[in-house]
């Protein structure tokens, strides 16, 4: 049913890449994307999935091809985050940035648009003032208020709870219109796909497959076995190949002649080797160390939330945490968190203390604690100046920071793979307490086994923030911060 309904955009030869053709995303490749469809783009971290939506909106531009698209066709895409520079801004003046003339029913375009994602917001409070969760409902609202025929969606479950996470697939399978998502929550994803865009980084190919998304993967999953299974046998074939020109290029004559056209055949035949994919390649098992602290490390007293009508209240708490100790903290979006997360940081007031010489290491899920100038390399130096190179090199080459990731600056990174140099520092650094919000943010579901399997066996002291239901549950000896209940 799908494939029947009308083109609206068309990669057509699209070619593209970055540094001067170094990194290739994409290589001559066609695809389309038809009305009212859902559609999700699929792809391993780095493979291009975010530059695609870069070059629908005209951030970027195709090195070769054409993108087609429809006349009269309106794209508009709910980013991941809100940008800096318009955080002072508020949600009306937000909003109004997407007018092309005065509207004076504005206000109650808003909030009706906002009313659909199961939220209220006062319009002149200014954006930088809300919640994380919250801002990702603004992000999809600022999308929506532009009534675009193509509405585009980068990780719009990151930050999001467990009901706001239900309000959005709820939204996403009234909608009528052309969605396109990047997203790692593939239960989310399974619930409205009807379709992947799979972006294969060996070939800088875009395939297109139609089908819920698990069923996809299974499709795609049978193909590589597919492709094993032909280069097993052509290998095979190639190895007796060899053998027996060795025999007959020992010999004269004929013989010799006929192990020189082999020779060419086999050069052939290896050339044409079936590639397989590598997109289901995960990350080496890793350990983030502990050196060994006794002594409470940190000792929370207790703690500054808003409550429901956004004033700033304060409870007590009694709180240690010492080695082995893992917290969760569960609440609501709205009630504070990572600023409550960003003072555990540097905790040295009424409310927590951290004991001296502890080291302490963020997961930030705006990567607030890496420098965006500072190349890869660097950066994992900078947690410890006494690991060699070789050293620095194979703990990277563990989270797939290679070749040229290494001597790119951060901001070049995918946010998959900025979140993976996270984990990497990690390992250099070995801290004594781990202070993790929303540590699955952009990470590729293949990985997520191995890091609750690392953090499950760190022995130091962790709090954690995540409204990743499926990863929490995989994390052993959590005990729970219930702060929704303190305020009431």
């Amino acid at each position: 049913m799908n494939e029947q309904k009308k083109a609206v955009l068309r990669f057509d030869n699209a070619s593209f890449a970055y540094n001067e053709g170094k990194k290739v995303i994409l290589d001559e490749t066609s695809f389309s994307l038809r009305e009212e469809t859902k559609v999700t783009i699929m792809g391993q971290n780095g493979a291009g999935k975010s530059t695609i939506f870069k070059l629908i909106m005209g951030e970027l531009q195709l090195d070769k091809g054409k993108i087609n698209i429809e006349p009269g066709i309106k794209i508009a895409i709910a980013r991941q985050v809100i940008p800096r520079e318009k955080m002072e801004l508020t949600v009306r003046e937000r909003y109004e940035e997407t007018l092309d003339e005065k509207d004076y029913s504005f206000d109650k375009k808003i909030t009706d648009v906002l009313a659909e994602l199961n939220f209220a917001a006062p319009l002149d409070k200014q954006l930088k003032d809300f919640s994380w969760g919250q801002q990702a409902r603004l992000l999809l609202g600022h999308a929506l208020i532009q009534n675009p025929d193509i509405l585009l969606m980068d990780e719009p479950t990151n930050n999001l709870d467990a009901d706001g996470i239900g309000d959005l697939i709820t939204f996403l399978l009234m909608y009528e219109k052309t969605v396109v998502v990047i997203s790692h929550d593939a239960d989310f994803l399974n619930m409205f796909t009807d379709g992947v865009l799979y972006l294969n980084i060996m070939t800088h190919q875009v395939e297109q497959y139609w089908g819920d998304y698990y069923s996809v993967q299974d499709q795609i999953e049978a193909q590589v076995e597919k492709e094993i299974k032909q280069n097993a046998r052509a290998v095979k074939q190639i190895q007796d190949a060899k053998d027996k020109i060795n025999q007959f290029s020992q010999k004269g004559g004929k013989m010799r002649k006929l192990a020189k056209k082999m020779r060419g055949q086999v050069e052939e035949a290896e050339d044409d080797l079936v590639e397989v994919r590598r997109d289901d390649k995960t990350i080496k098992k890793f350990s983030i160390d502990f050196e060994n602290f006794v002594w409470p490390i940190v000792t929370i007293n207790g703690v500054t939330i808003m409550s429901r009508d956004h004033e700033v209240q304060h409870f007590p708490l009694d709180i240690e945490l010492r080695k082995g100790d893992r917290y969760i903290l569960e609440w609501p979006n709205g009630i504070g968190k990572t600023t409550l997360l960003k003072r555990l940081v540097h905790a040295h007031d009424e409310d927590a203390t951290i004991a001296e010489d502890i080291r302490v290491w963020y997961y930030s899920q705006d990567f607030a604690a890496l420098d965006m100038d500072m190349v890869v390399r660097d950066a994992l130096h900078e947690v410890s100046n006494e690991l060699t190179d070789q050293e620095v090199y194979k703990v990277a080459s563990g989270f797939l920071l290679t070749g040229d990731l290494l001597k790119n600056e951060i901001r070049y990174l995918s946010e998959g793979q900025k979140g993976l140099l996270c984990y990497a520092r990690f390992v250099l650094q070995k801290p004594h307490l781990l202070i993790m919000d929303e540590p699955t943010n952009h990470i590729n579901f293949r990985h997520l086994p191995i890091i609750a399997e690392c953090l499950n066996q760190y022995q130091g002291a962790m709090i954690l923030v995540s409204h990743d239901q499926e990863f929490v549950r995989s994390m052993k000896n959590l005990q729970p911060i219930d702060l929704g209940r303190l305020r009431g």
